[in-house]
C-alpha cells in the first residue's frame, strides 16, 4: 500500500512547521510568498492532498460555494460562472454548479441540495422573482449569498444599469425617423426583463409616441429555441421598422424570420441585440447592441461573498455594473424616411 504523505511530510520537506503548512492550506494570505511557495511547491512534489473533510468538521467550513443559474447553454450566463468560480478559486473555495431550466420547482429543490452540501455561501441567478414559493425559499437561507441583477428581500446584490443604454439606443433610431417599434423579450418576472421593457416605454412616450408605436412580443423560455415572429408582424403594412431583440436565441429568430420574409437589416428593417454580444458581432452587417461585462459581474458576485464570508455583520451591500451602447451598421433610417 503507497502511504499517503502527511503534513508533517511537508513540513519537513518545506523546513518549516506543521502549524505553517495548515495556514497555507487554510488561509494563505497570512503567510510570506517565498514561504507559501516552498510549502505549496513541497505538496506538489509529495503528492499531498489536504483533508477537506477533517478541516470541515472543526471550522465548520467547507470552503465552497454554490451557483445556481437558470441556464447552462446560455454564453452570457456561463460566462458569469466562470469569472466567479475563478476568482472563487484564486481565494481557495471551490464551487458547485447546478441550472434550474427555469423551473422553479427545480430552482427551491437545487436550493436544499445545495444547503445538504453545506456550502458555505451562493450566488443565485434566479428565474422568477414573483413566485411565492422561491421567495419564501431564499428568504429562509441561513448562509451568506448575492443575488444576480433580481429584486430580492434579502441578500447581496450585483445589478446592471439597463435603461441607459437601452433610451440611447431608442432615441438614435428615433433620430433616425423610426417611429414603430418592436421588442422581442423571454417571458420572464424577472428585474432585466422589467428594466429594459420599461425604458423602452419611457423612451417612445417621451417621443410622444403612444401604443401605437410600440408592440411587445413576450416569449416562454421553453420556446426561445424555436420563437417565431407573428407573420402579422411583419407584413408590409404597418410593420415595425426598428426591432430590439433580447438574447442570442431570440436574435437568430428574428434574423431568420426577417430573412424568410424577404426583408434585410437595415435595409427594410433597423436591429438593436441585447445580451447577444457575440452574436451580433458576427453579423453582416454587424448587429448594434447593448452590450455587458459578464466576466465582471462574475468577479464582483464573487468578491461580494468573500468579503460577506470575512465580515458577516457588513450592511447590505450592492454594486451596480454598467450596460454600453455598442454601434454596429445594423441601423439606418427607415425606407421613405430622412434624418
Amino acid at each position: 500500500m503507497i502511504r499517503r504523505a502527511t503534513i508533517k511530510d511537508v513540513a519537513r520537506a518545506a523546513g518549516t512547521s506543521t502549524v505553517t503548512v495548515s495556514r497555507v492550506v487554510n488561509s494563505p494570505e497570512l503567510v510570506q510568498p517565498e514561504t507559501r511557495a516552498r510549502v505549496e511547491r513541497a505538496m506538489r512534489e509529495l503528492g499531498y492532498v489536504p483533508n477537506l473533510a477533517a478541516r470541515s468538521m472543526r471550522t465548520r467550513l467547507t470552503r465552497s460555494v454554490g451557483f445556481l443559474t437558470p441556464e447552462l447553454t446560455s454564453l452570457t450566463n456561463a460566462a458569469v460562472a466562470q469569472a466567479c468560480e475563478q476568482a472563487l478559486s484564486e481565494a481557495g473555495y471551490g464551487m458547485l454548479l447546478t441550472s434550474s431550466d427555469y423551473r422553479v420547482e427545480r430552482e427551491r429543490r437545487a436550493l436544499g441540495l445545495l444547503r445538504q452540501r453545506q456550502v458555505d455561501g451562493l450566488v443565485l441567478y434566479l428565474s422568477d422573482e414573483e413566485d411565492a414559493g422561491l421567495v419564501a425559499a431564499v428568504s429562509a437561507l441561513d448562509v451568506p449569498f448575492v443575488v444576480l441583477d433580481r429584486e430580492a428581500p434579502r441578500g447581496d446584490r450585483v445589478l446592471s444599469e439597463h435603461q441607459g443604454a437601452l433610451r440611447a439606443a431608442v432615441r438614435r433610431l428615433l433620430a433616425m425617423g423610426h417611429r414603430r417599434f418592436a421588442l422581442l423579450q423571454p417571458d420572464l418576472a424577472i428585474r432585466p426583463v422589467r428594466e429594459r421593457w420599461a425604458a423602452v416605454e419611457a423612451t417612445l412616450a417621451e417621443a410622444g409616441l403612444g401604443a401605437r408605436g410600440f408592440v411587445r412580443i413576450a416569449v416562454p423560455p421553453a420556446a426561445l429555441d424555436r420563437a417565431l415572429l407573428p407573420a402579422a408582424l411583419l407584413a408590409e403594412i404597418d410593420r415595425p421598422t426598428a426591432f430590439l431583440v433580447e438574447g442570442s436565441r431570440l436574435l437568430r429568430a428574428a434574423l431568420l424570420a426577417l430573412r424568410a420574409a424577404g426583408l434585410e437589416v437595415p435595409k427594410d428593417v433597423s436591429l438593436v441585440a441585447i445580451d447577444a454580444d457575440e452574436a451580433a458581432s458576427l453579423t453582416t452587417p454587424e448587429t448594434t447592441r447593448i452590450a455587458r461585462d459578464f466576466a465582471a459581474i462574475g468577479r464582483t458576485a464573487a468578491a461580494l461573498l468573500l468579503r460577506r464570508l470575512e465580515r458577516p455583520n457588513l450592511p447590505r451591500q450592492e454594486v451596480v455594473l454598467e450596460s454600453r451602447l455598442v454601434l454596429g451598421g445594423s441601423c439606418a433610417p427607415p425606407q421613405g424616411r430622412s434624418t
